[in-house]
């Protein structure tokens, strides 16, 4: 037990240096610390939009005209299929058809868009629109879709009330992932990207140079872009750049950007070093922990003329679970052939032979030709299917593509994962071919004049409310007030530290948070200090009454603290921004109070109890 006790001292030991040693570039002014010290712990506390000033954008997103432009290119799509449906009916192939023979079957139908829900169809005569009445052609064309006859010839497909409202939430939600990506692309630090009512997006960016902020305007107001572009798997040009990464890792400056940067030169470095097998090899290739890491050294290099570096989030898997997750690159053609003007609308279904799930993508007519030249020139090869310069899949074509329908088989361990890769793959190419405009409602600048008055008072309550205490626990308390002043100085260096090991942004609600568990930690103390003053009033020895004094507290010290954790929690999922900061830094006090309070306050009494052996304590 004794060796078991001077371990954990040992530990704790270690814990506060650490702590104390992440801190001190915050608390002491640039220049005052070491160069080898600052490249070892080089973090320092980020503050939020409110106390340093920095960006806000907003953003409002035009979903109305995301469904109208995809319904105008599932229009094409209907008449395709129409003229499949009129060709059957006479016993003729449509991919055979001559072109002169397509517009003559094509003549027989006529697709509109007189509303952002709906799609008008007028045929040529009653019997031609009678293949609407069959439910099965109807579900081939769009089950979003309900069909109403207004006379014989014509046809209204109107988007149900509940698929409108689903487009809506998944082009917005997937707006604001987008924009969150752009931010975190940018190397900027913690922002807050969130969904405000039913269609804007605001983003708060802390930290901004007015400078800078000219650009990050342009960078996350560009709309994203679906492409499908081909992977130079057979590339040497990434292998060639070690000496540049090597190079830029030796910078002090970089160092904390590049401490998870690696090159990938062959497959069998790859199984070596990582230990990863029966992997799909896409040619060398920069992995790292984020992805800023890797556009910021990209961004050094020369990229090969004709080429662009696509940035894929790669997960490895043993059966459903998920062993590691890093970032990765791929060197794909710059030139899109297939942008998101061709995409109809991808779904999700099952092979009858094997049983396992594919993405149909559905093209419209000028990209199906170009879709169906692209694959026979490169059977054998990966195309990278692209959102901005994200890469979400790169499939291996395995023969022509013809017809304007497309499948795509994803590369799970298991059916579930496939099932889960195909309906994430579907939702990024859907909201792609959506392609939400989207207008920049306002842009602020939060200036430093705030930025300062608000750390100034801030500041000035947590140093009046910390003094206040301090000295009430010295007072009332005595010598266990020393412990308990300790105990919370103690509570605050590892907050202040889980904060910068996070790289979270501390913000005014945060302070509030901080403040807050101040109190919650004097008062846990409280608990312990009365309990013992009760065990020592009924006669019992110093050492017997400690031991029954934190146990007696011990479970109302919990209750107390677990209520507090679970509306916290509740705060943190569903909330945001400055309620969600403020939710982050109480979690992170109640768990550092807990244990300053309960386990480091109670080391201490046992060294002065074993160092000093007092008749009485001084409580």
């Amino acid at each position: 037990m004794e060796t078991k006790g001077r371990w954990r001292l040992y530990m704790l030991w270690l814990v506060i240096i650490v702590s104390v040693a992440y801190i001190m570039p915050t608390m002491l002014p640039a220049g005052s610390l070491p160069e080898w010290y600052t490249n070892t712990f080089s973090k320092k506390l980020n503050f939020g939009l409110d106390l340093q000033g920095g960006l806000e954008l907003r953003y409002t997103v035009d979903w109305k005209k995301a469904i109208e432009q995809n319904g105008v290119k599932l229009a094409d799509t209907v008449k395709a299929r129409i003229v499949d449906e009129l060709a059957r009916k006479n016993n003729e192939n449509a991919d055979n058809l001559t072109a002169s023979k397509w517009n003559e079957y094509a003549k027989q139908v006529t697709v509109e868009t007189p509303e952002y829900s709906i799609i008008k169809l007028t045929f040529a005569d009653a019997n031609a629109s009678k293949m609407l009445d069959d439910s099965e052609f109807q579900q081939q064309l769009d089950t979003r879709y309900s069909y109403e006859a207004l006379n014989d010839t014509t046809w209204e497909l109107i988007m149900r009330d509940d698929e409108i409202q689903r487009i809506r939430e998944e082009v917005v939600n997937q707006t604001r992932q987008t924009i969150s990506k752009r931010v975190e692309a940018i190397g900027l630090v913690d922002p807050d990207v969130r969904i405000a009512g039913d269609s804007d997006v605001v983003v708060q960016i802390p930290g901004v140079k007015p400078e800078k902020m000219q650009g990050v305007r342009r960078r996350v107001g560009q709309a994203a872009q679906l492409t499908l572009r081909m992977v130079d798997d057979n590339n040497t040009w990434m292998s060639t750049i070690g000496d540049k990464l090597d190079a830029y890792k030796a910078d002090p400056r970089n160092k904390a950007w590049s401490t998870s940067l690696a090159l990938v030169k062959t497959s069998a470095e790859e199984r070596s070093k990582w230990g990863y097998s029966e992997r799909t090899w896409y040619g060398p290739y920069l992995r790292a922990e984020k992805k800023s890491e890797l556009v910021r050294f990209v961004r050094t290099i020369d990229v090969p003329d004709g080429y662009m570096v696509g940035y894929e989030e790669d997960i490895i898997r043993d059966k459903n679970l998920v062993k590691e997750k890093f970032m990765r690159t791929h060197l794909v053609f710059s030139k899109a052939e297939i942008t998101g003007d061709h995409l109809s609308r991808s779904q999700v279904f099952y092979d009858q032979r094997t049983g396992e799930p594919y993405v149909s993508l559905d093209f419209n007519a000028e990209g199906g030709r170009i879709f169906g030249d692209l694959t026979e020139k490169n059977v054998g090869e990966y195309m990278a299917i692209m959102l901005d310069s994200n890469v979400q899949s790169a499939p291996v074509i395995q023969e022509k593509i013809g017809g304007g329908r497309a499948r795509i088989t994803m590369g799970g361990s298991s059916g579930q994962v496939k099932l889960e890769e195909s309906r994430s793959l579907t939702q990024v190419l859907n909201n792609g071919a959506y392609k939400a405009p989207v207008f920049e409602v306002h842009h602020h600048q939060v200036g430093p004049t705030l930025g300062s008055d608000s750390v100034d008072a801030g500041t000035f309550a947590m140093g009046l409310g910390l003094a206040l205490v301090v000295f009430f626990m010295m007072i009332y308390y005595r010598g266990a007030g020393i412990i308990a002043v300790v105990v919370l100085l103690l509570n605050m260096v590892f907050i202040l530290a889980i904060l910068i090991s996070m790289n979270a942004a501390l913000t005014l609600p945060g302070m509030a948070g901080i403040i807050l568990t101040i109190g919650m930690a004097v008062d846990a103390n409280i608990i312990i200090f009365e309990r013992i003053r009760e065990e020592e009033a009924s006669g019992r020895p110093p050492r017997a009454a400690v031991d029954a004094g934190y146990e007696k507290a011990l479970s109302t010290i919990l209750d107390a603290n677990i209520t507090t954790g679970l509306a916290g929690i509740i705060l943190l999922n569903y909330t945001s921004g400055p309620i969600r900061g403020f939710a982050v830094t109480l979690l992170i006090g109640i768990v550092c109070s807990v244990f300053t309070a309960v386990y480091v306050s109670r080391r201490m009494f046992n060294w002065y109890l074993n160092s000093r052996t007092p008749k009485a304590l001084s409580i």
